[in-house]
């Protein structure tokens, strides 16, 4: 399920987004071979590339259309025909879908921001463990994403919007403890889930698993978690989300 845009969707519609009136994917930006763009006030300055994945998909074209209206930044689509991210670059990606693989010594380099409706611990362990430093809920103020992108540009790291930022100070705490330690990436993705009370073939869909894969790995959580159902799992994961 994507994520909603609803309120990006209001605030490109406005009358000074010009741009969000295209309804088709625009062609590479112009300034896409070029590190000079304009800044707000109108003067060059040097600055990063916003890489915007996953490629062809609604949201990523309507996060590309607002940072450029905005004049935030030069974007490209990370789809491995735009080159690969560089030192400062920054990669913006839509939590709901897998990251376009890339070499292991590039993930330290840029900075990942990872996009979606609400999170939980779960979530942004899973994402710190793929080098994200950044997390953004689309339920907070727009303002906030721009706010946040800004801040990425200019290096300042871990960043989130408001209704994430809570999370921070425990993060690093909960990826050192035995449980973020004891859980793999997969099994955090199904975790996530199965907190917002998806069933077995709803997170295979999701995760592009079978309904036995997830149920596989659904036991092997329980395992190392040392409960036995589903709201036992729930009361121990909330109780990791409060540390």
């Amino acid at each position: 399920m994507l994520p909603s845009f609803s309120r990006l969707r209001k605030l490109l519609s406005a009358k000074r987004f010009p741009l969000a009136q295209h309804k088709t994917p625009h062609p590479e930006s112009p300034h896409a071979d070029q590190r000079e763009y304009p800044g707000e006030g109108g003067n060059g300055r040097k600055t990063p590339f916003v890489y915007l994945s996953p490629a062809r998909v609604i949201p990523t074209e309507l996060i590309r259309t607002y940072l450029e209206t905005l004049r935030l930044a030069p974007t490209r689509i990370l789809d491995g025909h735009n080159g690969h991210p560089k030192e400062n670059d920054v990669v913006l990606h839509n939590g709901n879908h897998k990251l376009t693989p890339l070499k292991p010594e590039r993930r330290p380099v840029y900075r990942l921001i990872v996009y979606q409706e609400g999170w939980h611990i779960l979530d942004m362990a899973f994402w710190r463990k793929y080098g994200a430093c950044g997390w953004l809920d689309l339920q907070d103020d727009p303002d906030e994403f721009k706010t946040l992108i800004r801040e990425a540009l200019n290096g300042k790291t871990p960043l989130a919007t408001s209704s994430v930022r809570p999370h921070l100070p425990h993060l690093e705490k909960f990826v050192d403890r035995q449980l973020g330690k004891k859980l793999t990436r997969r099994e955090l993705e199904v975790s996530s889930r199965l907190m917002r009370g998806m069933t077995d073939k709803e997170i295979g869909k999701q995760l592009g698993i079978t309904a036995g894969t997830t149920h596989n790995h659904r036991k092997a959580i329980y395992r190392k978690l040392g409960v036995r159902s589903i709201p036992q799992l729930i009361l121990r994961l909330r109780t990791y989300d409060q540390l």
